[in-house]
């Protein structure tokens, strides 16, 4: 039963995560925090919403309109253990008992972190036909022969059936209707309204607690720009907010604790700045926070374990290979270890509790070294890793559970990193998806959003990039 305390912005965001499969691993990696501050926060959800596994907390998820649909693509799945698989996620509104379907998710222990089994693949033109494997004796009988593809068809229809009838809360981003074809790129690829006011060099994050996305600054017609847009994909309109205090360019921008924050960037005279600007979505109201120890645009951004990487960049007169870290509870920077090399312009992200730069460039021209820190060594020396197949300047880079992607918009290329096999690998990107530099992931989906010097200034696209497997509960 549940003691009807109230849910925080936090163990909201924990308990989506949880909603969509992920481990407490990759919650803590999707986070930036421990897997022991997950595991806390998961026990006090639990307490709260009177669950017992996982699987009830889902099913408290889906019935509170927590987590949504994806009509996306059926995909192979292989569940970690064969013998406690419960089949429910993701589905639009508050179900009946009997309208019961769902993702493969494993039932682990609140302690357990192995990776629940919900599919992600990042690459669309090579997937096998949909198989399920590993099934339980008692659940072999309902998947024979043609019973397997009738089950799965009939599974599917009921699920499209159910949110045109009751979606109206949670609204799907128009998509195509048919949802069996995992080989087709198209199925993961879907284009949604442009930015109203197309500008280049802005920032653009992801502010999950809302399912928005945050577009500020870059530049209209050579001049910075401080207009802040927001977008909702539940509704795909965009929204003029508060203007940003300093118009800048070529600054990046991150969620760290519930706010946005944005250091740097290039004024409308072109100088760089060392300001810190910060944002809370919840009062829509900025603030300043402690300056950069030197100014700074064009670097990569990213938040591990609480505190902000702010890395190389430009200076306004040289590339550099600096990197400085925020900690916003003792609002103070200090130096992290450098990069082996100059580099601006690079994408970042953190996976697997390392943080990793791709590509960039330096003083002779575009990157393809890429490298990564582990943070927690003592030593903080950055490693090397397989380069990117291609040079790019700027790669729109993302890292879903379980993966990295790279986009590279010069020639509208896709690459996903293997981080067991240290290797890239090329994806199929549709002829007309945008592919861009700026880049944010939402959910299990990445925004893509044009420059105003691109053929389609401000178009945006949406890709799909975490897949599950609806079945029926019988």
């Amino acid at each position: 039963m549940s003691n009807d305390a109230p849910i925080s912005d936090r163990e909201l965001e924990i308990l989506r995560l949880v909603a969509t499969g992920a481990s407490n691993q990759q919650i803590a990696q999707q986070l930036n925090i421990s897997t022991n501050t997950v595991k806390v926060h998961v026990r006090n959800i639990f307490g709260k919403i009177g669950a017992v596994s996982r699987t009830e907390a889902t099913v408290y998820a889906i019935r509170r309109g927590l987590v949504a649909i994806t009509q996306g693509a059926l995909v192979e799945a292989e569940a970690v253990d064969a013998q406690s698989i419960e089949f429910v996620q993701e589905v639009p509104t508050l179900l009946d008992e009997d309208e019961y379907v769902a993702v493969a998710t494993s039932h682990v222990d609140l302690e357990d972190d192995l990776p629940a089994p919900t599919v992600i693949i990042p690459d669309m033109t090579d997937v096998p036909p949909p198989v399920i494997t590993h099934l339980p004796p008692r659940q072999i009988p309902l998947f024979i022969g043609v019973g397997v593809s009738l089950a799965l068809l009939i599974a599917v229809a009921l699920i499209l059936q159910i949110a045109s009838r009751r979606a109206a809360p949670v609204s799907v981003p128009p998509q195509p209707t048919a949802a069996l074809a995992a080989t087709d790129p198209n199925q993961r690829w879907f284009n949604h309204t442009p930015l109203p006011t197309p500008r280049d060099g802005f920032a653009i994050t992801a502010y999950d607690l809302e399912r928005k996305l945050y577009v500020i600054g870059g530049r209209v017609g050579g001049t910075a720009s401080a207009a802040v847009d927001r977008y909702d994909p539940a509704s795909d309109r965009w929204i003029a907010l508060t203007n940003k205090p300093t118009a800048v360019s070529d600054a990046s921008a991150i969620v760290l604790h519930g706010s946005i924050y944005m250091p740097g960037g290039e004024d409308a005279s072109g100088k760089v700045r060392d300001i810190l600007e910060i944002y809370d979505p919840r009062d829509q109201r900025w603030e300043a926070g402690v300056a950069l120890p030197k100014p700074r645009s064009r670097y990569a951004l990213v938040v591990w374990e609480g505190r902000l990487y702010v890395i190389g960049g430009w200076d306004g007169t040289t590339i550099c290979s600096e990197v400085y870290i925020y900690d916003p509870q003792a609002k103070a920077w200090a130096e992290g270890p450098p990069l082996p090399s100059p580099r601006q312009s690079a994408g970042a992200v953190t996976a697997a509790g390392r943080i990793y730069v791709i590509g960039g460039s330096d003083s002779s021209g575009p990157l393809r070294e890429s490298i990564r820190l582990d943070p927690t060594e003592v030593e903080g020396r950055w490693g090397v890793i397989a380069p990117l197949p291609d040079p790019v300047t700027f790669p729109g880079v993302a890292a879903p559970v379980g993966t990295i992607l790279a986009f590279d918009p010069g020639r509208r290329l896709g690459f996903r990193y293997d981080q067991v096999a240290d290797a890239w690998e090329g994806f199929a990107i549709p002829d007309d998806a945008t592919v861009a530099s700026r880049v944010a992931l939402l959910g299990p989906s990445i925004y893509l959003i044009n420059s105003a010097t691109a053929s389609t200034p401000g178009a945006m696209s949406e890709y799909q990039a975490v897949f599950t497997v609806f079945l029926p509960n019988r």
